[in-house]
């Protein structure tokens, strides 16, 4: 070895190695999260292929070269330093692999992908499972690429935090897109020719309001996470303005899926804010900041203006009585902790032993936080057995309609639910065990075409609830690898990210789009960046050197 200080010649080559794939895979991460969201070709009328094909064709390109490169390092390994750097990296996974914590994020995602693989293997329609062309393309082939990828990025890419400034930058496009569709402005041209009764039901880039909302979720629990967990004051007003436009975006939507997102945001972001004064006063802001927007959006349609009617839970946002007073008061209160804040801040600067020193509070609030939502939870479970099984949806009101199940639910999910699960329990215990076959939910659920058509004139070839979907399409096998996947990955980010900030605002938008999932569809349009995040989330898992040392 030829040393250099404390640098080898074989260190200096790995250096490269990395930063060579670190780049590659930047560049195809950066297409992904700034420039999907924006490519579209025919407008609406093919939005769902042309994103498909522009996530698939960028991410096989960024294997190809990985794959060229990685051939071209190993010659080089071998005529340079007889594979050593080979023989290292072999060595260190198998000594590794049943130590590491990411060993349960790995094992969980390949037992999903031998799962699919069998699934669509003994599935009655292989090639419509393989490429999923008669549901959403969502088929073996997708999943292929969302598991490679995870694999490659997780493992390969440099984390850069600049990388998601420029994601929720270029996030406003779509959604002030979305804001001037709600003005029935158009700018795109994108409702040209699009039918007088959908017109409302297709908005941005994105298509269906629905699938528009989902990734307004992703971006609106990242800038709620940026805006509590951020340190420079100018970013945090960078990011409290992002939050904004976001949420207004989110009810000018006029998607009732959002509001779950919005659930997450303000139960689950105190369990990170409340363990300092800082984070308690900007959990206050994103308060504040909410009532702000339903007040701006209820005086909007006061105007003599076109504008979208808003239904449902977003109508109710517009027109809730006390938007303003509850903007100002809570504004008020994050002012008094501001300035409390800066008091503290001051004191321990001249007293630099001060154990509160920056306002720290510990796990005490956060404990008693934790203890509220239990008690939420098992109130939440008592509504719904008495809404549902009491009978007594009417003691609620309008909020009877959300609380009781029916065929109607949701724009009739409650139906496709059900029928799902009948087609599923039909089933031979072969496709009970390993599902269907990867989207082939409209082909498992056909006979139950002329009563869907019947009821509200639509043909399903999707459970609306990405969950279910997994169920009856991989088994229960693949779906418990599928959210054992997601569970151990999201942790590792939480608790093991080298910049917190990142891995918060990472989980905290991967979840907005999880739960969301709950009624939602798995599309090719919004799923491919929930999966970039994701794999960008454990990329920034923090090293153990001293463990890799050993």
């Amino acid at each position: 070895m030829e040393h250099n200080g404390n640098i080898t010649k074989e260190d200096s080559f790995s250096q490269i190695c990395r930063n060579i794939y670190a780049g590659v895979i930047s560049v195809a991460i950066l297409a992904i999260l700034v420039v999907f969201p924006l490519y579209y070709r025919d407008h609406y009328f093919d939005i769902l292929e042309s994103k498909y094909q522009f996530y698939y064709m960028t991410m096989i390109s960024m294997f190809a070269v990985v794959l060229l490169l990685s051939l071209a390092f190993l010659i080089v390994d071998a005529l340079e330093f007889k594979a050593e750097h080979a023989k290292a990296c072999i060595k260190k996974c198998s000594s590794a692999f049943p130590r590491d914590v990411r060993t349960a994020v790995d094992v969980c995602l390949i037992i999903f992908l031998v799962v699919a693989i069998i699934s669509t293997c003994q599935s009655d329609y292989v090639y419509e499972a393989f490429w999923g062309n008669e549901g959403r393309f969502t088929g073996l082939f997708l999943h292929l690429i969302y598991i490679a990828g995870f694999f490659v990025i997780s493992r390969l890419y440099r984390f850069k935090g600049w990388h998601l400034y420029i994601f929720l930058a270029v996030a406003m496009l779509p959604l002030l897109f979305g804001i001037t569709d709600y003005f029935r402005l158009d700018l795109l041209g994108f409702k040209e020719n699009v039918a007088a009764e959908d017109v409302d039901s297709f908005t941005s880039t994105f298509g269906n309001i629905n699938t528009y909302v989902t990734y307004i979720g992703i971006v609106l629990g990242m800038f709620s996470a940026l805006f509590v967990m951020e340190e420079k004051g100018w970013k945090a007003v960078l990011s409290f303005a992002g939050y904004m436009i976001t949420f207004l975006a989110l009810i000018m939507s006029n998607s009732e899926n959002g509001i779950i997102a919005v659930g997450f945001i303000f139960a689950f972001l105190p369990l990170i804010a409340f363990q300092n004064l800082r984070g308690i006063e900007r959990y206050l802001w994103l308060l504040s900041g909410f009532f702000a927007a339903c007040e701006i959006v209820s005086r909007i349609n006061a105007l003599d203006i076109p504008v979208i009617t808003l239904d449902g839970v977003c109508r109710m946002l517009s027109n809730f009585r006390f938007a303003f007073p509850s903007a100002l008061l809570i504004g008020s209160v994050a002012l008094l902790f501001h300035f409390f804040c800066r008091k503290d801040k001051g004191e321990n600067v001249n007293n630099p032993g001060n154990e509160h020193q920056n306002g720290e509070l510990g796990k005490k609030y956060v404990k008693i936080w934790a203890g509220f939502l239990i008690a939420c939870f098992c109130v939440g479970i008592f509504v719904l057995y008495d809404a549902n099984v009491a009978g007594h949806s009417e003691r609620y009101g309008s909020l009877g309609t959300y609380l009781h199940f029916s065929d109607a639910w949701g724009n009739y999910r409650g139906m496709i639910w059900k029928i799902a699960l009948e087609s599923y329990a039909k089933q031979p215990f072969g496709h009970k065990l390993w599902g269907y076959g990867l989207d082939t939910f409209g082909l498992m659920t056909y006979d139950y075409r002329d009563i869907t058509k019947s009821m509200n004139a639509q043909v399903y070839d999707s459970a609306h609830n990405e969950y279910l979907q997994y169920l009856v399409s991989v088994g229960p096998i693949g779906l418990l690898a599928y959210l054992g996947f997601l569970g151990t990955a999201i942790y590792i980010i939480v608790r093991r990210s080298r910049e917190k900030k990142w891995g918060i605002a990472v989980a905290s938008g991967v979840c907005c789009y999880l739960l969301q999932a709950l009624v939602t569809i798995n599309l090719p349009i919004v799923t491919p960046m929930m999966w970039t995040l994701l794999s960008m989330g454990v990329a920034n898992m923090e090293k153990d050197e001293k463990r890799l040392q050993k």
